[in-house]
């Protein structure tokens, strides 16, 4: 393909401000680009041209339509894999494809029902120590969400200690990475400091970690119910074999990052939003009294709630693919190796798609008022043959930790209003907020 024609944006001089003010203000220059371009626009960073775009029907195109000419950038399937090795999350191509097949059983509605009982046991526990007065929610909400992939992983007594040797390594790594993308130009930096390799040490003691559970969950042959046991389970259909030990590490390692930090900023972004907005907090509480586990999981009030925080605050508010080949949409054309950005914070915030589109109005999910149009527009857990695989584990975690919390706990803002983080999710610097115990009647 000859003749590439882009969206209208920054050339190779005016792209070097342009991304050192996006360092400073990610989610800002772009929402200012967007309203330049018209959703879509174009950078040019050395040798490379990156495509961001906002319009749903572009998105779909790179995610499902033609999904197979592209793949996650060097982003993930390096930087992040250098740490968390080759899972779902950091490979590409029939290896990906090979690992999906493998473990997508594993996440059906029926296997991930009997992981609920956990979930339950671990928001019971978590909530019977949660304080009351005025505090920061969201390291509590990490807190929880570390302790619920920890158990619906490993249904044995996990120590403290390794269990905080494991958040460190999480939290470290992440920080790292998103530092080592951002800051690009002080790769070698952080090579000839040691940070990076410091960073390797702690990845190397979570393989260690993870690795000694798994070897004895193999010597004890007991069926433990949980994640670890569908992984180590689960055949190739091809060979009829199980993964080796080291590729079980990647994925745990994956399902460790994937489903702590998302499910954390959702839930401290929710209780926020419930916060100040006091009317929908009261309407969900008279709503989801007394309801069984399964109840809980498909109850469409708090299903509503959760969507419409995610989609106000998308933990993965952004996501990337390089295309494999030249290719074109619409009336753009571009060569292989451009990098196409998805920015599904600003899409999820347009007034195109979305009525009042930064009120928070939970009824816009419910199944006689969401549109088909709006399903194209709305990617919380992204698209296509990449969908996140944990995305219904994810709903039932968050929907059995909110219909407890609400139902014993009251939320009311304070004159203190969170700020955008966003890193590899979205993350706010803090969420304080007024708890109160409810009285049991």
């Amino acid at each position: 393909m000859t003749g590439y024609n882009y969206p209208g944006g920054y050339d190779i001089i005016s792209s070097v401000p342009r991304a050192l003010k996006q360092v400073k203000d990610p989610i800002g220059t772009m929402e200012e680009s967007m309203a330049l371009f018209n959703g879509t626009y174009s950078v040019h960073l050395g040798y490379r041209k990156y495509i961001i775009t906002q319009d749903p029907a572009f998105i779909e195109y790179v995610l499902k339509t033609n999904h197979r000419n592209y793949q996650k950038s060097h982003f993930q399937s390096e930087k992040l894999a250098k740490f968390i090795g080759k899972g779902l999350l950091t490979s590409n191509g029939d290896f990906w494809l090979k690992q999906r097949r493998l473990i997508q059983p594993g996440f059906h509605h029926e296997r991930i029902a009997a992981l609920y009982s956990i979930i339950d046991k671990t928001v019971a526990n978590f909530l019977v120590r949660f304080p009351e007065g005025s505090h920061d929610v969201a390291p509590h909400m990490n807190a929880l969400a570390f302790e619920l992939v920890i158990n619906t992983l490993f249904n044995i007594d996990v120590s403290q200690d390794i269990r905080a040797e494991l958040n460190m390594f999480i939290r470290e790594a992440q920080a790292f990475v998103i530092k080592d993308i951002r800051q690009f130009y002080k790769s070698w930096w952080f090579k000839v400091s040691g940070e990076e390799r410091a960073n390797l040490i702690r990845s190397q003691r979570a393989r260690t970690i993870v690795r000694a559970i798994i070897r004895e969950r193999r010597q004890r042959k007991t069926n433990y119910h949980d994640l670890l046991d569908m992984l180590l389970d689960a055949r190739y259909e091809d060979t009829g074999l199980p993964m080796e030990e080291e590729q079980v590490i990647d994925e745990i390692l994956v399902l460790i990052i994937a489903g702590h930090e998302t499910t954390a900023n959702a839930l401290a972004w929710t209780l926020y939003l419930l916060a100040t907005h006091e009317n929908v907090q009261t309407n969900l509480r008279e709503k989801t009294p007394d309801l069984s586990l399964k109840e809980i999981v498909s109850n469409e009030p708090l299903n509503n709630v959760i969507r419409e925080s995610m989609r106000l605050y998308p933990p993965a508010w952004i996501s990337d693919r390089v295309a494999m080949g030249d290719d074109a949409f619409g009336n753009f054309r571009f060569p292989k190796d451009t990098i196409i950005v998805l920015f599904y914070y600003g899409l999820h915030r347009s007034p195109e798609y979305w009525a009042d589109a930064t009120g928070f109005i939970p009824d816009r999910f419910s199944k006689e008022n969401f549109t088909k149009e709006q399903s194209k527009a709305y990617h919380p857990f992204g698209g296509g043959p990449r969908l996140c695989i944990g995305n219904n584990f994810a709903m039932a975690e968050m929907t059995i930790f909110l219909q407890a919390f609400i139902n014993k706990f009251s939320l009311t803002r304070t004159s203190i209003s969170p700020s955008l983080v966003p890193l590899v999710t979205l993350k706010p610097d803090k969420i304080i907020l007024n708890i109160r115990r409810l009285k049991r009647k």
